[in-house]
């Protein structure tokens, strides 16, 4: 008895020192980079003037660039990381971010610009669905749940470090200075090669079991990328014109933006920490709600006529990203068998990059359709379009037997 009590021991602490908590931070800390692209866009008006022949809409791509080549990597990502190893492959992409990243620190052409916002984006494209599946990979259960929510928290907590950091850059130094924080994808690369082991490659199940289960989940992932890109077209049109918005509203100015815009991840780093929690609660309903409390903080920003009132709104709408975003990712590991996880956590990623991507093309054309420049706009036709999907989920989930809200 006594021999059986003690081996359970050894295996409890065995099983706790396979998975150290610095194996932990640098396997989250990779995520820290991941939301970073977007840090720099309170320069977006510098870079207008700047570039004086180029719309509005084509400065903001500068902004967003980086997730067209997440889209093409994210697919190759797969491929390349059974060649190198998935470890290798995830320091090879922080070693190519951060190169590129840095590299409009002397660029002064716009179409140079974007060719060093693309190669930023390789990088991560590398590393964007790894940085999510080896934490199903690795770990499993309410554990596996809590750290998805604290990797989304990682996520925005870089993004507010590496947003404050470039915006003091950017009002001191100047726009090219704030592009310097990419250079916190080294630190990174160091911590995932020195504490991250290589993850075993998970069994395969037979073919006919394979083949039933793609069949049945390829509705399933295709509702929840479409979701996905959908909400980040909101969520990115509301960080890359917040600061135009505050200019011309006259409630402050680029500076201030960029204050709100460095203060805002730690919301968002917030929304992870309270994601499990919130899941366990609410459930199926977390979804519905977060994206209906989304659309009412856009809607706020839309009729701000004071910096605190904006402010309040942008920050509820980056928190609540987080729930809506850690929630979607999660789904991945509940529709997908474990050596799918990577195709499927890529594919809801690209969707994620698509609606990054295109978000500027998406206001622009709302702007047109309105004939208006006004930014405030944005934020109202997105507001209302979240309380719809929001009101649909709710409907779906009390009246017709979760049918669209699926997992």
């Amino acid at each position: 008895m006594t021999t059986m009590a003690n081996f359970r021991l050894r295996s409890k602490v065995k099983n706790k020192s396979k998975y150290p908590l610095m194996m932990r931070f640098s396997l989250l800390s990779v995520s820290l980079v991941l939301a970073s692209s977007l840090s720099v866009s309170a320069a977006v008006p510098e870079w207008q003037r700047a570039f004086p022949g180029h719309s509005y809409a084509a400065i903001e791509l500068i902004a967003t660039m980086p997730s067209l080549a997440v889209i093409i990597f994210l697919l190759l990502s797969g491929w390349i990381a059974k060649q190198l190893s998935p470890k290798k492959t995830v320091i090879l992409g922080l070693i190519i971010s951060g190169l590129f990243g840095i590299l409009p620190l002397i660029v002064t052409n716009y179409y140079l610009m974007l060719l060093s916002r693309f190669g930023f984006g390789v990088g991560l494209g590398l590393i964007n669905g790894l940085a999510v599946s080896l934490i199903g990979t690795f770990f499993a259960g309410n554990e596996k749940n809590i750290l998805m929510g604290i990797r989304s928290g990682f996520e925005m907590f870089g993004d507010a470090v590496c947003a404050y950091i470039a915006g003091a850059l950017l009002v001191d130094y100047g726009w090219h200075s704030s592009f310097l924080v990419y250079g916190l994808a080294f630190p990174v690369a160091i911590l995932f090669y020195l504490y991250v082991p290589e993850p075993t490659t998970p069994t395969s199940t037979p073919t006919a079991v394979k083949k039933e289960r793609r069949r049945r989940l390829n509705p399933d992932v295709l509702f929840w990328t479409i979701l996905l890109a959908v909400y980040q077209i909101t969520y990115v049109g509301a960080t890359v014109r917040l600061a135009e918005f505050i200019e011309d509203s006259k409630i402050g100015s680029v500076q201030q933006a960029a204050m709100i815009i460095s203060i805002a991840p730690f919301f968002g780093l917030m929304g992870g920490i309270i994601f499990g929690r919130a899941l366990q609660y609410l459930r199926k309903y977390l979804l519905p709600l977060a994206i209906i409390a989304s659309g009412v903080s856009q809607i706020i920003v839309s009729f701000a006529h004071s910096f605190f009132t904006a402010a309040l709104g942008m920050f509820l709408v980056t928190m609540l990203d987080t729930i809506v975003v850690s929630y979607i990712l999660n789904i991945a590991t509940e529709i997908s068998e474990p050596q799918n996880l990577n195709v499927v956590t890529s594919i809801l990623l690209i969707g994620s990059n698509c609606g990054i991507f295109l978000a500027p093309v998406a206001l622009g054309s709302v702007n047109n359709l309105f004939n208006t420049n006004s930014p405030g706009l944005s934020f109202l036709i997105s507001g209302i379009g979240l309380l719809l999907i929001g009101g649909i989920g709710i409907y779906d989930l009390r009246f017709i037997g979760h049918r669209i809200f699926r997992d």
